[in-house]
């Protein structure tokens, strides 16, 4: 198993791995974020967990985010956007060697606080974070109010 960063040809695999990760993301959508995160004007890392055979098994796709972040204490700030494994391959500390790869990453650009999140319900992913070490710092339900200006249909 190689941990390291992404290249071009990583394309495919990564949009599988996403897919897996988020198989009711619209493909439009998922490539929508494909190419905000690629073209960031505040670019992040995607790290890549690649097998023997030259196929991903893993990533972790984590930004750099100039605004505050619930729970941290400095600005900028690592945000961990995306982090998964394949079933078949957790419990193999995969997982951890994503995110000390990513860790590297962010302490290399001054960086000194590494931000997550995952779903209320996604309770794997939740003891995943505990597990490496972060800390829950607080509970959200965010909220979307669709409005238009008089006359526009929203």
């Amino acid at each position: 198993m190689t941990i390291r960063l992404s290249t071009a040809q990583d394309l495919a695999e990564w949009i599988r791995l996403r897919r897996a990760l988020w198989p009711e993301c619209s493909p439009a959508r998922q490539w929508l974020e494909i190419q905000q995160f690629a073209g960031s004007q505040n670019p992040g890392v995607l790290v890549v967990a690649e097998r023997e055979n030259g196929r991903l098994c893993g990533f972790a796709e984590v930004s750099i985010r100039a605004e505050h972040v619930d729970g941290t204490s400095s600005v900028p700030v690592a945000y961990l956007e995306a982090w998964h494994v394949e079933p078949e391959f957790r419990g193999q500390g995969i997982g951890r060697q994503l995110l000390k790869a990513v860790e590297e990453w962010a302490v290399g650009r001054g960086l000194s606080e590494l931000a997550s999140d995952a779903e209320l319900q996604n309770k794997s992913g939740i003891e995943a974070h505990v597990s490496c070490g972060f800390t829950e710092t607080c509970r959200a339900i965010h909220f979307v109010k669709r409005i238009a200006a008089p006359g526009v249909k929203p």
